[in-house]
């Protein structure tokens, strides 16, 4: 599906995090705008945001273990903007611009083309 920005989107976290299946995290709050959405922070001591499907929790403490690959890439947007969306997750497209470059977008940001 294809998609224009209709509200510009600016990333919060400006240097992604590039995770790898197996790779352990610490887990903080739940997001209150985005539900399923889990703050985390990796060993090296990066923070940012991440799907809660992806990771598989302890039974007791804060620990997660990725359970696929992920990254964080938010992509900064300028409305007129076309997207190709790949999937989409918790209120967050995975798209991909014409140059190639992947990342994550809000939903609400954007409309069917």
């Amino acid at each position: 599906m294809n998609v224009v920005v209709v509200e510009a989107h600016v990333s919060e976290f400006p240097e992604p995090f590039y995770l790898i299946r197996g790779e352990q995290v610490t887990l903080g709050k739940m997001d209150d705008e985005f539900p399923n959405w889990v703050f985390i922070e990796t060993n090296s001591g990066q923070q940012g945001w991440a799907p809660i499907q992806y990771i598989e929790k302890y039974a007791l403490g804060s620990i997660g273990v990725l359970s696929q690959d992920y990254d964080n890439n938010e992509l900064n947007t300028a409305v007129g903007e076309n997207l190709t969306v790949l999937f989409e997750l918790n209120a967050w497209y995975r798209v991909k611009r014409s140059a190639g470059e992947i990342g994550w977008v809000p939903v609400s940001t954007v409309k069917a083309m």
